[in-house]
């Protein structure tokens, strides 16, 4: 008999559910952003785009992309703490699927708790888990940003569109007052 095991992101938990207190939040100006690409189709060309615009717009600093080993892993206590000693600023994603919205909500929770201020992309069919599990991890109302859905087959073009669109949002979740 073949043993199947089902992997469901949102059952174990990677942090205990507790009341999350967000990263203080600062200026972007010189900060330094790490991307947590999770090596969905398409996400770090998502996700660079939106640096991108986040440098040009708000004079972010330097820029690192971490590349987990599969979307559908929380980034682990060592990984956490090694980017919080080079970043100022996360962003993670991208979750356009149930698990690696799960986990991308999860890499942003932990930064918060390292005191990085984060934020998660995710497309729009996943809000209402992004919902439930940040509630669950005590983190309800977590600020997230939400692209359509899909974002795989895009164009170039259309995702330098879609990554100038959603820049504000995301200097918004990762700054008191963006400056602009």
């Amino acid at each position: 008999m073949t043993e199947i095991k089902v992997l469901r992101p949102d059952a174990v938990l990677a942090a205990e559910p507790s009341t999350l207190r967000l990263a203080p939040r600062g200026h972007l100006a010189g900060a330094r952003l790490t991307i947590i690409d999770n090596g969905k189709p398409r996400a770090r060309d998502l996700l660079a785009g939106i640096a991108a615009q986040l440098t040009e717009r708000y004079g972010l600093g330097a820029v690192t992309i971490f590349s987990k080993p599969s979307a559908s892993k929380v980034i682990t206590e060592d990984e956490a703490v090694s980017i919080a000693e080079t970043s100022d600023v996360v962003l993670t994603g991208l979750g356009d699927c149930a698990g690696c919205s799960a986990c991308s909500l999860q890499d942003a929770v932990l930064m918060e708790r390292h005191d990085r201020p984060s934020t998660v992309v995710i497309s729009e069919p996943f809000v209402g888990l992004i919902t439930s599990l940040s509630a669950k991890l005590g983190a309800a109302g977590y600020p997230v940003v939400v692209v359509p859905h899909p974002v795989s087959s895009k164009s170039a073009e259309a995702l330098s569109r879609l990554a100038a669109r959603v820049a504000d949002r995301v200097a918004a979740n990762l700054a008191a007052t963006p400056a602009a």
